[in-house]
This record gives structure tokens, sequence and C-alpha cells, in this order.
């Protein structure tokens, strides 16, 4: 019985950490970017990365896991909104704990691997053009 319990708690702790990668979290995000005087620069590369993402989910679904490549854009953005060097720290925190969630609840690391490098793609797309 006691081994369940535990077993519930670290799979609920790992579906808390993949839900900052939803898109309800995202949209979150962009809103709270949308309030700000100058958002224009973090709300384009927002939009941007996300519409890649969507381009990418719709296209090659089931084969790059979503939450972690929006994981990647949120932690890598936010970081740059909040330009706290310990808030930095704690969001790359968060960002690992949302890739080993996905793969302890399922993810094959592949997948995980494709969602990472999605997000970097769309992280840095908005640098290059």
């Amino acid at each position: 019985m006691k081994s369940r319990a535990v077993n519930n708690w670290k799979k609920e702790l790992a579906r808390d950490f993949l839900s900052v990668g939803s898109w309800i979290f995202f949209v979150l995000i962009v809103v709270r970017i949308l309030i700000l005087p100058h958002r224009w620069p973090y709300l384009n590369h927002l939009l941007v990365a996300g519409g890649l993402i969507l381009i990418v989910e719709l296209v090659f679904r089931n084969r790059v896991e979503s939450y972690v490549s929006r994981g990647v854009v949120i932690a890598f953005y936010i970081s740059l909104f909040y330009e706290d060097f310990m808030f930095s720290i704690f969001s790359k925190i968060a960002l690992g704990g949302l890739v080993l969630s996905s793969r302890y609840l399922g993810n094959e690391w592949k997948k995980i691997g494709y969602g990472v490098l999605v997000g970097l793609v769309g992280a840095g797309i908005e640098f290059v053009l």
C-alpha cells in the first residue's frame, strides 16, 4: 500500500512538471507579456516560436514531445523577460524536471530529444530572422 502512495505522488509531481509545457501555460505567459509597455520583442519571439512548435506538432504528431518543446521556449524567453540570474537558474531546473518527468511518464528519450531540439530551434529562430 505504501509503495502505491509513493508511486502516485511521483506521478502527480511528474504531471505537474509536464504542465509547465502545456498550451495553457504558454498562453498565460503570452497574456502576461501583453500587459507590458514594451512587449513587442518578447511577444514576437513567443508567437513565432509557438507557431513553429504548433506546425511541428501537427506534422510530426507522436514523434516529438511538444510539452518539452514549449517548455524549452518558455524557460528561454521567461529568463530573458525577468533578467534575473536566480530566476534563470530556477527556470532551468524546472525545465530539467520537465524533461525527466516526461521520461518518467513513459516517453522515449528520442521523442524527448526531438522536443528539446524543436524548442531550441523555436527559441533561436527569431534571432536568425
